[in-house]
């Protein structure tokens, strides 16, 4: 996966919308769904985000949101961003294979948003990660995370952490893929038997 991510172009794959730029010197991927506890704060909370994306000028992968509720402000938020031409630096897609968003996530410098996907495939990648707000409160995280409230200079300020510091090793918290060999492993040791109640 690792030597494929640097020969994928996500642009000639998938199209999408926005900016087209040279990605050589690295790039951002954003996932930014809406909360559905604060749904009516959606708008505001992606327009945070997208200023400080934009604050860092990098070239930058953006998903649009899921389907939760909130949604529509998350994609108003963004629309109006556009329509004002500040997004000059991001590119918008609506999905990806799964396997081509592992080879995007892999050649990335930081993932920003709000999706698990900083908090579980990242640890494993050791891609750094912003996690913005509480989307994702409540699970372990791993040494590539920082957390950060919805406001635009907490945001950029961990960016440009990340993309100080770089790459960090990877951290199975939620497994390292050999879980699947060590269950067939043990239920293969494991003697069969059935057992069967009748009930009336």
């Amino acid at each position: 996966l690792e030597n494929r991510a640097s020969s994928f172009d996500p642009l000639e794959t998938y199209g999408g919308v926005g900016a087209s730029f040279d990605t050589a010197d690295g790039y951002l991927v954003v996932m930014q769904h809406p909360v559905t506890t604060e749904h009516e704060m959606a708008m505001h909370q992606v327009t945070a985000t997208l200023a400080a994306v934009r604050q860092t000028a990098m070239p930058t992968f953006w998903f649009w949101p899921n389907q939760d509720a909130g949604s529509d402000g998350t994609s108003k938020g963004i629309r109006v961003f556009r329509e004002a031409g500040h997004a000059e630096n991001i590119h918008f897609f609506r999905n990806m294979g799964p396997e081509d968003f592992l080879r995007l996530l892999l050649g990335s410098r930081c993932l920003i948003g709000n999706s698990s996907v900083g908090v579980r495939e990242c640890a494993f990648l050791g891609v750094p990660a912003v996690n913005i707000g509480t989307r994702q409160a409540g699970r372990q995280r791993g040494r590539n995370l920082l957390d950060v409230d919805y406001e635009g200079a907490q945001i950029a300020d961990a960016i440009e952490y990340h993309l100080t510091n770089g790459r960090l090793p990877s951290d199975p918290i939620y497994g390292d893929g050999h879980a699947g060999e060590r269950i067939a492993g043990l239920l293969a040791e494991e003697p069969l038997r059935t057992e069967k109640r009748l009930t009336y």
